[in-house]
């Protein structure tokens, strides 16, 4: 009960950041930067093991971002500077509303046909596993975050009609990914799906601020509200269909480094019943924020998987006491077994290279505390058990 993890990434090493600047400017090769990657990876694990985490990952320090790296690692993706593709006055309207850090983000975007000559993320897990015993996490994009965000209207349209066509060939990759991770000892995966989580904002006829920005960017139409939410619960089964493993999906509602009034605010009731509808093992929801509404969203409505229960707030620097971590997991327990109830932040630590919400000290003092928390819940609850 009470299983501690994390969502993925943390904030890099300055020594990394500088390496990663040295190889896309030509002065490293991509052997040297791949053993700046291996020594970062075994100290983020090692921190990650000293704090008492038991669910680890390797601080996605081989990524580009949480999403951009499938611009690197899937042939049919390019990246590009969200700067690039923001020549409207749309998009600048709609980067200013949200504080959107337009320089230091790329894209994937669709350039061709979309296929896989070699695996995403199984380097990352292989060499994950040759350096802890722990269990360990794999996140991947999730399918109708990639809809949004990868197909563009002049880019794409000559390999792709349109964003629906793309998605099944994603998928089609998606689905031979997570075959591969899980039959070489993934214990989980997790789908990152910010497109959706986003919603929480949306209404019928007006998209949240994040699909407006990609509408100006990329082209794309928002459907309407209830159409939208089908999509992406019909997307995430068609791509989590058949697998036995523990696979995650983490309901998004966007990170980066500004101010709470430019991100998105809605309680997750809005993407209920459907949300519930997803054929995932576990759903990966943020708590911690004030912005992410209450655990009485469960009132009316039963989940019988388990919770990955944000306790952390990332983008506070304040460190959460055990005591208030043990408060926040308290409430869950109005609505699920302390079995069913995994400890983790609301969301990475540092989403994308350029852009940490946190530093790497803080980060780790909050996962320490989670841990703590843990230990005492599971104190309490095994003798209310007795």
């Amino acid at each position: 009960m009470f299983v501690t993890s994390v969502v993925g990434s943390f904030p890099r090493p300055k020594w990394l950041i500088e390496a990663r600047k040295a190889f896309e400017e030509g002065r490293i090769s991509r052997e040297e930067l791949r053993e700046y990657e291996d020594d970062a990876v075994k100290v983020v694990v090692k921190e990650q093991e000293m704090v008492g985490v038991e669910v680890i990952s390797d601080g996605e320090y081989r990524r580009f971002s949480f999403l951009g790296f499938i611009g690197e690692k899937v042939e049919g993706f390019s990246l590009i500077p969200v700067s690039r593709l923001a020549v409207s006055a749309e998009a600048r309207s709609a980067i200013e509303a949200m504080s959107f850090p337009e320089r230091a983000v790329r894209n994937p975007v669709v350039v061709g046909r979309i296929s896989r000559p070699r695996p995403m993320a199984l380097d990352e897990l292989l060499f994950l596993k040759g350096v802890t015993s722990r269990a360990v996490k794999i996140a991947l994009p999730s399918p109708y975050t990639v809809y949004w965000n990868a197909w563009h209207h002049e880019l794409s349209k000559p390999y792709y009609p349109s964003p629906d066509a793309m998605i099944q060939d994603y998928i089609k990759v998606l689905r031979q990914e997570i075959a591969e991770l899980f039959e070489k000892g993934a214990d989980f995966v997790q789908l990152d799906e910010p497109a959706m989580g986003n919603l929480v904002e949306a209404g019928e006829d007006k998209p949240d601020r994040y699909k407006r920005l990609l509408t100006a960017l990329n082209g794309i139409r928002y459907r309407g509200f209830r159409d939208e939410l089908a999509l992406a619960v019909d997307l995430i089964n068609e791509a989590v269909k058949g697998f036995g493993g523990r696979i995650g999906v983490h309901i998004c509602r966007g990170n980066w480094p500004a101010p709470e009034e430019y991100l998105i605010r809605g309680g997750y009731e809005k993407l209920m019943p459907a949300m519930l509808d997803m054929k995932a093992k576990q759903l990966v929801l943020e708590y911690a924020t004030p912005r992410a509404g209450s655990i009485d969203a469960f009132k009316e409505h039963t989940w019988g998987g388990e919770i990955g229960l944000g306790v952390i707030d990332v983008k506070n620097p304040e460190i959460e006491t055990p005591e208030v971590i043990v408060k926040r997991a308290e409430k869950a327990l109005r609505y699920f077994d302390p079995e069913k109830i995994w400890l983790n932040p609301d969301c990475g630590f540092a989403s994308g290279l350029p852009w940490p919400v946190s530093t790497r000290n803080i980060a780790l003092e909050k996962l320490r505390n989670m841990v703590k928390a843990s230990e005492i819940l599971r104190m309490k609850y095994r003798a209310s058990e007795r």
